[in-house]
């Protein structure tokens, strides 16, 4: 419906002023609203990968930028990419603020990966030393946001810790391991980040992340990226129970170490369906996930009788 230029104005700047009034009710609420684009929209540069569904890889190296835009032609519009950590296996000559930069004006979505110390009773040489997984936890979270800034990667993305295989029925191990991801979630909250972890459905890595969902004073990552190399894209699980990271909270792994080539170019890849939205923000750091306000709450009010008032 059109409506007369004599009318539009004033009605205009009403929405403006409702518009500011719910913004800055929202802000002293500690609740910042999310601007997102498309998941095919070209010159995306908010929080990283933010709100996307479809298919990613991931590589041990960032590739060229001439390997990028060949790999247009394919089905994927996601890449992840190892920012650091004491057990990331690759060097990273490409990866760069510029290289960030020209993927996300592309139009590829990015989900950062941090390899840090792995589980006690795990294979690797640099683990999580018991005694101090909570500051080594705060201390991974630091470094990675450190290199996520470096690389301008927008605030509220959402960096993922790499949680590789570790075996079950070591309670100390465990211990020690959600201390670490506790740690890391809540710094990087901290920090201005969103936090992730990506595990095996074989790990007890799942298993204890599961266990403590919601636990008090646990810091639950905001999204979970499992790994089960069955080559189904979903992200239902019967390992990671409905209510848990849910919705729009998951990414899975569903093909391991593989080539493919697009574009006329290999590249050794992992693949990945993602099914995100990006988390709502609150400036305070969480343990298990907020519900939302619900209407009929002293902020659902003010908003409507401001918008009562403003529109009269």
């Amino acid at each position: 419906m059109s409506i007369h230029p004599a009318v539009s104005a004033p009605r205009r700047t009403v929405r403006r002023l409702l518009a500011a009034t719910v913004a800055g009710v929202l802000l002293a609420a500690g609740v910042a609203p999310v601007v997102d684009r498309p998941a095919g929209a070209a010159g995306y540069s908010g929080p990283q990968p933010g709100t996307f569904t479809g298919l990613g890889f991931d590589t041990c190296a960032a590739p060229s930028d001439a390997a990028m835009t060949a790999w247009l032609k394919s089905p994927y519009r996601a890449v992840g990419i190892y920012l650091g950590g004491v057990n990331r296996g690759c060097a990273q000559p490409n990866l760069t603020k510029g290289w960030v930069a020209n993927q996300q004006a592309a139009g590829w979505r990015i989900f950062p990966l941090y390899v840090g110390l792995q589980a006690p009773c795990s294979t690797y040489q640099r683990r999580i030393d018991p005694t101090r997984a909570p500051a080594q936890g705060r201390e991974a979270a630091d470094d990675a946001a450190t290199r996520a800034d470096a690389l301008g990667l927008a605030r509220r993305s959402t960096l993922i810790l790499d949680l590789e295989h570790y075996p079950a029925g070591d309670p100390a191990c465990t211990a020690a391991v959600d201390q670490f991801v506790s740690a890391w979630t809540l710094r990087l909250h901290e920090r201005g980040f969103l936090a992730g972890l990506y595990t095996k459905v074989t790990s007890a890595g799942l298993r204890d992340q599961v266990a403590a969902y919601g636990r008090p004073g646990h810091g639950v990552p905001d999204v979970l990226d499992f790994a089960r190399w069955d080559g189904v894209q979903t992200v239902a699980d019967e390992a990671v129970p409905a209510s848990h990271w849910a919705p729009g909270r998951r990414m899975k792994q569903y093909q391991g170490d593989h080539h493919e080539t697009w574009g006329g170019v290999r590249i050794n890849i992992d693949s990945n369906y993602l099914d995100l939205v990006q988390p709502a923000w609150t400036r305070q750091s969480r343990t298990a996930p907020q519900a939302p306000p619900k209407w009929g709450s002293s902020l659902s009010r003010i908003v409507a009788r401001t918008a009562a008032v403003a529109l009269r």
